[in-house]
């Protein structure tokens, strides 16, 4: 049984980054009350305003784009959550599965038990205990047809429950390479559009799977009556 996956720190990258940017911050605050005070003296020429303009939209994208990364580690955070979840769900199958083996396997012993004993009985002497293992044998055997109808339904949610696992493990490590690894400034935008739109569209998929997981089929038409032996004549 594979084990959870294990929660990824991502909060290093973050704080560098935040204390870097305060610093960054500071020296730019301090450059631009200069160049506010020497364009009030008339001395500011055209190409440093246009520069401090440009900085000042920098500043701008790059605000957006730290709330835009905040979002992003969010939807990073509930797509774990959703992995958990369907961890507990693959555990709470196997033992389900592993029950209706067992089953099956008892039901076997007695169904070969019951023949072996019918195989020895007086047909003619022991009509009527015959007909009574007939259909004991009868009920044992669609018991038994049930039960692996079950556990064949119970195998493909196995399978479809490990499949999206895997989709989803691999989801998360992209997110978490592109969460250590910021865009640049002026393609952070777009970047980063582009990753809230797949993660939202990963969360949409991994909920509607979690939803079909579990529910075994049912079965296609009913039990056939049991067979009642002819008396003798």
């Amino acid at each position: 049984m594979a084990g959870k996956l294990k929660p990824l720190n991502v909060e290093a990258p973050e704080a560098a980054e935040e204390a870097e940017g305060q610093a960054k911050s500071l020296k730019t605050e301090d450059l631009l009350a200069m160049v506010i005070k020497l364009q009030k003296e008339g001395s500011l020429e055209p190409q440093i305003e246009n520069l401090i303009n440009r900085i000042n939209e920098l500043q701008q994208a790059k605000k957006k784009s730290s709330e835009e990364l905040r979002e992003t580690h969010t939807l990073w955070e509930t797509l774990h959550r959703e992995l958990d979840s369907l961890n507990g769900e693959k555990v709470h199958l196997e033992e389900v599965l592993s029950k209706k083996q067992e089953a099956l396997r008892i039901l076997q012993m007695h169904c070969q038990e019951k023949e072996s004993e019918a195989q020895r009985l007086d047909v003619k002497g022991q009509l009527e205990d015959l007909t009574g293992q007939h259909k004991d044998l009868w009920e044992f055997h669609m018991l038994e047809q049930r039960l692996a109808r079950e556990i064949r339904a119970l195998e493909r949610s196995k399978e479809q429950l490990l499949s999206e696992r895997r989709l989803v493990r691999a989801k998360l490590r992209d997110v978490e390479r592109r969460l250590r690894s910021p865009p640049e400034v002026e393609g952070a935008r777009a970047v980063n559009d582009g990753l809230k739109a797949e993660l939202e569209i990963l969360g949409e998929q991994v909920g509607a799977g979690e939803g079909e997981v579990g529910t075994p089929r049912a079965r296609d038409e009913a039990d056939p009556e049991p067979p009642v032996a002819a008396p003798d004549a």
